[in-house]
């Protein structure tokens, strides 16, 4: 549970951060993929992250009345949709950091 609480913190932390800079999809993708208990889960955890983090841009679109226009965006909805996807699963490849210092 305690895990949870802090995944949940971590997630919303780093969407927070995600909203100034970039660098917050990827501080995301390394807090779930450090608290994650095994690779397969890290790597989930760090595409689910992107795309929690995608969603969010496209609540953020919807509520500005700009969701229309976006989905006419051609590569840009291609790239918009690519890259916190990809930094979530980048960042959570930290967790191999600690799955080397355990062994």
């Amino acid at each position: 549970m305690r895990r949870v609480l802090l995944a949940a913190g971590a997630v919303v932390a780093s969407l927070a951060l995600a909203w100034v800079h970039w660098l917050g999809l990827l501080v995301g993708g390394i807090a779930v993929g450090l608290l994650s208990r095994s690779w397969p889960k890290a790597l989930a955890s760090g595409v689910g992250f992107g795309v929690l983090a995608w969603l969010a841009f496209i609540a953020v679109l919807w509520d500005a009345g700009r969701l229309a226009a976006y989905w006419d965006g051609g590569l840009l909805l291609y790239a918009s949709v690519g890259i916190p996807i990809a930094l979530g699963l980048l960042g959570s490849l930290a967790y191999g950091a600690t799955d080397a210092a355990s062994s």
